[in-house]
């Protein structure tokens, strides 16, 4: 993971992503607090996304409200440029996730491109935690994340993916791609994380995951005040079927956590534990179970 802190005259991220403008299906969103309670102030959702009405699944957060990001189109396809834009207003507080896993279909060459903005107010709360991708034989991803936070806010990412040949031919994925930018509210990129894979690399003698089948990506970010400890991350992420390490993000920017699992169960089960205690941490009172 890299930090980076451009001057005056440095790139803003936000601002130049947006010039290129959505070309696909857009998933967009701006939440705001009134009273108790978080609602949706403006929204709008094109195909192949599909949004239900919100969920308050948390009697003791009231201002926890849950969103699943849906899909009608049977997952990614070749040449496919999907946007979505959460904002989330002072104070509000949001867990945003899908129904299932998102098959990457054969792209032929030709990436499935998923750009996401986020853009989080005083003491907002954000927990984006998508379910894995599940790349097919030649699936081609390109994932691009920018985010901006200001003072006391908390964002918690999740980012995973397994392979998957249905044939059981070994035929690998062709590559994946990821690029996370986080800026603090003047617009200072405080942390970068990026990677690119390919699924021969993968599937090598020497391969970096071995055997296991999940790969997932976390970040925890923004107010120290609000995110678990080095110790409660410590104590409570060991399970003796995955394989985590914790690192402490440049400028204080908060933690990272990479994880190696065997199976779908285990993946999940690290991932809603680190949900819990990012929310825990935040609001005092654990959170009550997403079902899918």
């Amino acid at each position: 993971m890299n930090s980076h802190c451009p001057g005056p005259r440095g790139q803003n991220c936000l601002a130049q992503s947006r010039l290129a403008g959505p070309r696909g299906g857009r998933f967009e969103v701006r939440f705001g607090r009134h009273g108790a309670h978080t609602h949706i102030e403006r929204q709008f959702v094109s195909y192949p996304f599909h949004m239900t009405r919100p969920f308050a699944l948390d009697a003791a957060i009231p201002s926890l409200l849950t969103v699943y990001q849906q899909s009608s189109s049977g997952g990614l396809y070749r040449a496919e440029d999907l946007f979505s834009q959460y904002e989330i207003g002072a104070k509000a507080a949001v867990h945003v996730t899908t129904q299932a896993a998102t098959i990457v279909h054969d792209c032929q060459g030709q990436p499935a491109r998923q750009h996401s903005e986020v853009r989080m107010e005083e003491s907002s709360f954000l927990a984006l935690t998508p379910d894995p991708l599940v790349l097919f034989p030649r699936a081609f991803c390109e994932t691009t994340l920018v985010a901006r936070l200001a003072s006391g806010a908390v964002l918690f990412l999740s980012d995973s993916f397994s392979r998957h040949d249905p044939k059981a031919q070994l035929r690998p994925f062709d590559q994946l791609s990821s690029d996370i930018k986080i800026e603090d509210h003047h617009g200072r990129l405080v942390v970068r994380d990026s990677f690119r894979i390919s699924g021969q690399a993968l599937g090598s003698a020497i391969s970096l995951i071995g055997g296991w089948n999940f790969v997932s990506n976390f970040m925890l970010l923004g107010d120290p005040a609000r995110l678990p400890t080095r110790k409660v991350l410590t104590q409570r992420l060991f399970s003796p079927d995955v394989i985590t390490g914790l690192t402490e993000l440049p400028n204080r920017a908060g933690w990272g956590v990479r994880c190696l699992a065997g199976s779908a169960i285990a993946a999940r089960a690290i991932s809603s534990r680190l949900f819990s205690l990012s929310v825990e941490a935040a609001f005092g009172v654990s959170p009550t179970q997403r079902r899918k």
